[in-house]
């Protein structure tokens, strides 16, 4: 039944490919651009203050971590060549090579309202790059008549890398009944860390 779906899946995919690939693009320059520019926000994970991107950046910025990392601060103790955590070389590599074009997670065509959708999904129940979790999964979420899909294929190696391939909408069956917003991603990685 999954395979009904696959040809949507992947014209989906390379949608969010391309769209991924523009806007990395633009935000090496855009980001270099805005970030004298920046302006005192508050994250919308936490509320804590951050700086971001200027509003008329809003694809390139990162409403959730700004532009001097996560809150956890691992960023800000394992910067590049140990520049300090507001210099402009680390706001950067942060914003514009690290967490590319973040905020477009939150713009309607790169989300996933999974509180408004029947998640279904085929494979695996549970995949994750951990030790031991491997396995494929194909999960899509459906709404009246719109679609998002989400693949992910974990193959061990060894107890500390496995292969790795992640397309589309970062979705679960886990999430029926979530009220996130979940992003998309598209990545390919031949000996991730686990």
């Amino acid at each position: 039944m999954w395979l009904l779906s696959l040809p949507r899946a992947l014209a989906q995919w390379l949608f969010l490919f391309a769209s991924n690939l523009v806007f990395f693009v633009l935000g090496l320059v855009l980001v270099a651009v805005g970030i004298p520019f920046r302006v005192p926000g508050a994250s919308l994970s936490d509320g804590r203050a951050i700086v971001d991107l200027p509003r008329w950046l809003f694809p390139w910025g990162n409403a959730y971590d700004g532009l001097q990392g996560d809150k956890r601060g691992s960023w800000a103790t394992s910067t590049p060549f140990g520049w300090a955590v507001d210099s402009f070389g680390a706001m950067y590599t942060w914003a514009a090579l690290r967490n590319p074009a973040n905020n477009m997670r939150l713009l309607a065509p790169y989300y996933c309202p999974v509180g408004e959708c029947v998640i279904t999904g085929y494979g695996q129940a549970v995949v994750k790059d951990s030790p031991g979790k491997g396995g494929w999964q194909f999960v899509v979420a459906k709404r009246g008549w719109r679609r998002w899909y989400g693949f992910y294929f974990v193959h061990q190696w060894s107890d500390t890398r496995a292969f790795v391939v992640r397309l589309g909408f970062k979705i679960t069956t886990a999430d029926n009944g979530g009220t996130e917003l979940i992003g998309e991603t598209i990545k390919v990685d031949a000996f991730k860390a686990i």
